[in-house]
């Protein structure tokens, strides 16, 4: 999944000064939404819950992004980009 994840266009400028990688952000997300999470409160709520079992994985080194970050960055990515792979693009997502 981070292989797919990786392929996302960032949107933001780093001369905006970003905080959390991108991809981070995105495993967040969709760790969250597999868990019940709707809404970016809830993502970074469920985040900040398990922030210990995150960094377990993620290096998060400046934490876990806040709501307004989340809201902020979902606002100006690009929705196509995170269309369900057919086919192969499964095969590819579930491989080790």
């Amino acid at each position: 999944m981070m292989s797919y994840l990786r392929e996302v266009d960032d949107p933001r400028k780093p001369s905006n000064g970003t905080l959390h990688d991108f991809v981070e952000m995105l495993v967040i997300a969709v760790a969250a939404a597999l868990s019940d999470c709707d809404t970016v409160e809830d993502i970074a709520s469920w985040a900040r819950a398990k922030e210990a079992w995150l960094r377990k994985f993620l290096l998060l080194t400046n934490g876990v992004p806040s709501e307004k970050t989340f809201l902020r960055v979902f606002r100006v990515v690009d929705p196509k980009q995170f269309e369900v792979p057919s086919g192969a693009g499964w095969a590819a997502l579930s491989a080790p």
